[in-house]
């Protein structure tokens, strides 16, 4: 027992030590990995913000941008740095924004990137921005200088964009050759893009990796709704959850540690480091010192933080006793002695197990990404590749380890220049940064990739190696350039195209659309199309329009619509929904066709065809009526002259009654003349003799001519003529019939009225399809016009009184269209009816 109780008690102090030592190493392998994945989160950070500082001063030292900076008022430079900025907006796809602005504040240019359509913004809509501090806070660099904005979401039109939009804007002043500042050239850095490499640098821990702003709230987490809690006014935040690692985080810069809550492992970073790595490689100082005051005087700081909660912790003892309790109950029954040698050697081989794991963690990392992971020495050779770049290449592993590069996977074409660039990052003339290039795959077929980089060095501080992450992007940028070439057959297209969102508003127009209706874009991006609207389609054809394509179908027909100058015009239209991957409509397609030359040939081949059908009838009425006039005329001169011979000779002789009589057969003999004048006017209508008439003159003369009805009726005329109207082309003779028999109709009508007839004549100038014309109203104060006959008073032969022939009007409208006029009949607003005349100032033919 005396020897037992020792070895046991061994035994006991064995496990116990190989307890405690399992559970330090892999306290110490999970802290390293941790550690290692922390650190590969903040250098991804830090990678991307070195990476757009490098584009700033790259953009900053352009030659268009330093002939602008001496010559203001130099449009071709302003014009070629556009384009400039422009190609590169669109290369990078990392800026929403690319601005150069003034001195003052001003936008001398500013490219949008439009969610990869990225244009130049048109100088009328260009902003001042002085005031913003922003703009200030970069103005008041030195030459050099690097201005970084707060991290934060973007806002517009002062609501936070939804989904989220996070933005750092990166500014540094510009200064013309003579040294003087001339104003800021501007990034408005993607948000999102700077968190995705956050998050790919680090995969292995992405389930349990925080990134921290100072007030202690989410940048990014494991849980999206905790994010951005600050902006959204939330009061969760990693501080208030875990208040007594927060205190510790804040007095920190980096390490490890662990409370109640679980393992935290930390460092900060300061978003400006790159800007002072900047000053540094400028000559304006070390990193060490410049940052050294940085850190004392600025509070702007991030914190990436990898929270191992206690309950995984603990799994690992529990592990531990779940693999040993048999073993150690074994040993200590049958083999105490052994089981403490064989403890031993377990304990050295575990060590020495986890100083190879922490060798092996970094390369575990790369190996087990999803993304593709490359190590090149100093040389160029490779030293390591993942399986994930081994299987989009086509290559085994033996066959690459050991080899150059850029002998097995760069294209010919690039291979001077990827060396070149490779020798300025190794011989460290230059930062590694994101980049895009081809790569050569076994069979012979080229990839695109985009290659994210790290630099390793020795522990003399020379550097040894680069690694590099990548991703395929061949299918993303074929996709772009598919999207590109249709874009292009729209921006073509012959059809005006129209897309407009679930609830009508525009969104685009093609220039086809511009070209028809004389909008511009921006005149109708965000309004519906309403704005076209002419009137003549009906509410409850719209209804069943938006009826049919909120149902998912298509809808065809034919809209009569309004041009910017008023003109009107007639399109077939074909709209459709546009659906997304989840078969929701998200927007509606309109494809128009301008037909407005066809339905105008198609209304005057009708125009045409009841011409000529009027025509035929007219003529048989015209020989009708030339029949009649000519049996009746001369009787009716027999008579006229009879009773003129008799009542000269009779007079004196015949009474009162007999002179009475004689003047009633005078009038309806003269009656019954101008009713054959009339049906001779209108079944045989004259050439014109047109000629440059003056419009008052014109209706004075008219006037004049009825002024003997008028007298007999005892009308009052009135006339209100707008001054220097222009003459019109027409034949004074017919236009003076004309306006005649308006005059007599007017009186015509006031026959049966108790009050004191009156007759308005008025003129004014207007636009008649987008032509100059004269407007003419003869308005009169009788009884008014049945509605339901409009249609027929312009029909020869209709009349509403007893007497007359019913060819007044239809003589009027003759004239006017022998004149390209117009005549329609509407109600007085004080009474009575207005005959409405409308005459064309051009010449006419003849």
């Amino acid at each position: 027992l005396l020897i037992f109780l020792p070895l046991i008690t061994l035994l006991v102090a064995v496990g116990i030590s190989h307890y405690y030592t399992e559970m330090r190493l892999a306290r110490v392998s999970l802290e390293s990995n941790e550690i290692q994945n922390v650190a590969l989160a903040q250098k991804g950070i830090t990678s991307e913000m070195r990476a757009v500082i490098s584009d700033l001063t790259f953009l900053a030292k352009l030659n268009e941008l330093w002939g602008l900076l001496d010559d203001p008022n130099d449009e071709s430079a302003r014009q070629n740095l556009s384009q400039e900025f422009l190609y590169f907006s669109e290369k990078k796809g990392i800026y929403d924004q690319i601005r150069f602005l003034s001195a003052d504040g001003m936008e001398i240019i500013r490219i949008n990137y439009n969610e990869g359509q990225p244009h130049i913004v048109g100088q009328d809509q260009l902003q001042d921005k002085g005031d913003r501090y922003y703009f200030q806070e970069a103005m008041a660099q030195d030459v050099g200088g690097v201005y970084m904005s707060p991290f934060d979401l973007n806002v517009e039109d002062g609501q936070i964009e939804n989904p989220f939009r996070p933005v750092i804007r990166f500014a540094t002043p510009l200064f013309n050759s003579r040294g003087e500042k001339k104003g800021v050239l501007m990034f408005n850095f993607r948000g999102e893009r700077l968190l995705q490499s956050f998050h790919l640098a680090a995969p292995n821990i992405d389930d349990h990796l925080n990134l921290v702003n100072a007030a202690g709230y989410w940048l990014s987490g494991p849980s999206p709704e905790d994010e951005w809690g600050y902006f959204m006014g939330r009061k969760r935040s990693f501080a208030k959850t875990f208040p007594t690692a927060w205190q510790r985080l804040l007095n920190e810069n980096s390490g490890n540690f662990i409370t109640e809550d679980g393992l935290f492992t930390f460092s900060t970073i300061y978003p400006m480091a790159s800007v002072m790595e900047f000053y540094a490689n400028a000559g304006m100082g070390t990193i060490s010192s410049i940052f050294e005051g940085y850190q004392d005087n600025n509070p702007r700081f991030w914190k990436t933080v990898s929270f191992v909660p206690t309950h995984v912790l603990n799994a690992t003892s529990q592990n531990f006793f779940r693999r040993n309790l048999l073993l150690y109950s074994l040993a200590g029954l049958f083999l105490l002695a052994g089981s403490f040698i064989l403890a031993q050697a377990g304990i050295r081989k575990q060590q020495k197990q986890a100083q190879q794991s922490f060798d092996r963690r970094y390369r575990e990392t790369l190996a087990n990404m999803q993304l593709s992971a490359v190590t090149l020495n100093a040389k160029g050779l490779i030293t390591f590749c993942n399986d994930c770049l081994l299987k989009l290449t086509g290559w085994q592993r033996e066959e690459v380890i050991g080899k150059n590069w850029f002998d097995i996977f760069v294209t010919p074409q690039d291979r001077q220049r990827a060396h070149a660039a490779f020798a300025e990052i190794i011989n460290g003339n230059a930062s590694p940064h994101t980049i895009e290039s081809h790569i050569t795959t076994k069979s012979g077929e080229v990839l695109l990739f985009s290659w994210a980089s790290t630099l390793s060095c020795s522990q003399l501080g020379k550097i040894s190696t680069l690694t590099s992450i990548g991703q395929d992007i061949t299918l993303q940028h074929e996709h772009e350039e598919r999207l590109r070439k249709l874009s292009r057959a729209v921006e073509q297209s012959r059809n005006s195209v129209l897309i407009t969102d679930t609830r009508g508003h525009i969104e685009y127009v093609n220039p086809r659309f511009t070209e028809v209706t004389g909008y511009s874009a921006e005149e109708v991006i965000g309004k519906t199309p309403r704005l076209f609207k002419s009137g003549e389609t009906s509410d409850t054809d719209y209804d069943q329009l938006w009826q049919t394509i909120t149902q998912g179908k298509e809808w065809r027909g034919v809209f009569h619509n309004r041009k910017k100058n008023g003109a009107f015009y007639w399109e077939d239209t074909l709209i459709s929904p546009i659906r997304n991957e989840q078969d929701e409509i998200t927007h509606f397609l309109a494809i128009k066709e301008d037909i407005t030359e066809h339905v105008q040939l198609k209304q005057e081949v009708e125009e045409r065809n009841q011409e000529l059908a009027r025509t035929q009838t007219l003529t048989a009425m015209g020989r009708m009526a030339t029949m009649i006039a000519h049996d009746l005329r001369n009787p009716l001169s027999s008579i006229k002259m009879t009773l003129q011979i008799w009542g000269k000779r009779a007079e004196g002789v015949w009474g009162e009654e007999a002179a009475e009589l004689k003047q009633i057969s005078l009038d309806q003999v003269r009656y019954m003349e101008s009713i054959l004048a009339d049906l001779l006017t209108f079944a045989r209508p004259d050439a014109l003799n047109p000629e440059w008439l003056d419009v008052k003159k014109l209706l004075t003369s008219a006037i004049n001519t009825t002024q003997k009805a008028l007298h007999e009726y005892g009308a009052r005329i009135t006339v209100d003529y707008q001054p220097q109207l222009p003459t019109v082309h027409g034949d004074a003779t017919k236009l003076r019939q004309a306006f005649c028999n308006l005059i007599t109709n007017a009186l015509d009508s006031t026959d049966d009225v108790n009050h004191v007839p009156q007759i308005c004549i008025r003129t004014s100038m207007v636009v008649n399809d987008a032509k100059p014309a004269i407007h003419i109203d003869i308005c009169d104060n009788g009884g008014g016009i049945d509605p339901g006959l409009n249609g027929k008073l312009f029909e020869p032969f209709f009349t509403t009184r007893a007497k007359g022939t019913g060819l007044g009007l239809p003589i009027v409208k003759r004239i006017l269209d022998q004149h390209h006029g117009q005549i329609n009949l509407r109600a007085n607003k004080r009474g009575g009816t207005c005959a409405s005349v409308t005459l064309p100032i051009g010449p006419i033919d003849s």
